[in-house]
């Protein structure tokens, strides 16, 4: 049975993602077949695990797929692997869908990634409730110490935990750090040392890891089942998706079942100047596009295909950084660029917006031509600084607050949103979560 595990700690930026990067180039040199999985609603942090195991990262949602689809998303994608690691979000309990909650649905141990920066005999009764809930929970579990100072403050730490079992450790080391910006992670193609960062991670894991401990850490069981769908059938056989610097936040599971389905064809609005001529819909989903606004804004060829396309009521769906992408113009860092202008919105840095959301369409959806309820997520910093009342919306939103309101601008056949896709209710999930429209 493979060996599997869940990195998490008891909050954010105690080092879940480095281990997890360093864990999955490890064992991918050593020549084991990986598979790495994130929970919750995150783009950036897969793309690393691709980077540093070699093979794609899935997400792991409960509030999007219920607890059924994520668990055979989980077995089918992890069957023929032989060590599965899945990145935690948060802090273990954090959340109403927590990493802890997926954890105990898929009765997969933890390894608890403490920062011990600052820390010795403290560490004792600060992680003490922790593992008792675990143990409660029959939930295997090991420690992964992370930023230790000096060998003594190993041996304190160490002596402290006796009884625990440690997994390893990593030192404290200004060379394993990777920078951040607001929305998360760099990208790993930002960084010219990504492979470096990774490989140094993994060697120090390699020189400190307790390959006893790791050997425990095992799922007790293994479910069967069917693969699960997220998407209803899509009318048409070929799919153009812009994909980029600039655009590139897709779930894997979703490009997965269109793959399966349909003709992708890829396209560049940074670099190309036209759209592929086999292109029946087209599918901009988010990214950075505040970033590259200079070059977007040159590329003038792209942007009136885009805009023809539109003009021509041919289907079009962006998601974030795609809607973005479609408004009038964009006001970044005391510049402004003239983007497609389907949508007369100017976009500008507002404050952070953020959270899950329940989504019922009134109207056909561009790309899946349906009505069906879906399930999603908003995770943004730009605004609408000159909303027009007059563009037609067709989503009404509900988050985790009860909040509710009106979004999805529709113009033609484009429909341009905040909101991220994860996946559309369509009835497999025996535990339907309780956020509906």
């Amino acid at each position: 049975m493979a060996k599997a595990f869940l990195v998490s700690a008891l909050r954010s930026g105690e080092g879940k993602t480095l281990i997890t990067l360093g864990l999955l180039r490890l064992f991918q040199k050593k020549g084991l077949r990986v598979q790495p999985f994130k929970i919750g609603p995150d783009y950036i942090d897969p793309m690393w695990h691709q980077v540093a195991g070699g093979v794609p990262s899935y997400n792991l949602d409960l509030f999007a797929m219920g607890k059924d689809r994520l668990k055979r998303l989980f077995y089918t994608k992890s069957s023929a692997k032989e060590l599965v690691i899945v990145e935690g979000v948060m802090g273990l309990f954090d959340g109403k869908y927590s990493t802890y909650l997926i954890a105990k649905y898929l009765k997969i141990p933890i390894v608890l990634v403490i920062d011990t920066y600052g820390l010795a005999e403290s560490i004792r009764p600060l992680i003490r409730g922790t593992v008792e809930r675990l143990k409660r929970a029959e939930l295997p579990f090991a420690i992964m110490l992370n930023r230790i100072s000096s060998k003594r403050h190993l041996l304190r730490v160490e002596k402290a935990l006796r009884g625990y079992p440690i997994l390893g450790y990593l030192m404290r080391d200004e060379k394993i750090k990777i920078g951040s910006r607001h929305l998360g992670l760099l990208l790993p193609q930002d960084l010219a040392e990504t492979n470096r960062i990774i490989d140094y991670v993994a060697e120090k894991l390699e020189e400190n890891l307790n390959y006893e401990q790791l050997e425990n850490l095992r799922l007790k069981e293994f479910e069967g089942g069917t693969k699960p769908r997220f998407l209803p059938d899509v009318p048409y056989k070929s799919i153009a998706i812009a994909f980029d610097r600039a655009f590139n936040f897709y779930y894997q599971h979703i490009l997965d079942e269109f793959r399966e389905k349909y003709k992708l064809i890829f396209f560049s609005p940074l670099e190309d100047e036209e759209l592929p001529q086999e292109a029946e819909v087209l599918y901009i989903g988010g990214g950075y596009p505040e970033l590259f606004g200079e070059v977007l804004a040159k590329n003038k060829k792209m942007l009136r295909a885009i805009k023809n396309w539109v003009e021509s009521k041919m289907p079009l769906y962006a998601e974030c950084g795609g809607f973005v992408y479609l408004c009038d113009a964009l006001s970044w860092n005391h510049q402004n660029f003239k983007l497609v202008g389907t949508f007369p919105f100017t976009v500008a840095k507002g404050s952070l917006n953020l959270g899950y959301r329940a989504v019922k369409p009134a109207t056909n959806l561009p790309l899946f031509e349906c009505m069906t309820t879906f399930k999603g997520h908003e995770f943004h910093y730009t605004t609408l600084v000159n909303k027009d009342s007059n563009v037609p919306t067709c989503y009404q939103v509900r988050d985790l607050y009860g909040r509710s309101y009106r979004e999805g601008y529709l113009i033609n056949r484009a429909l341009g949103t905040y909101i991220h896709l994860i996946s559309f209710d369509l009835d497999e999930d025996e535990s339907r979560n309780e956020l509906s429209i």
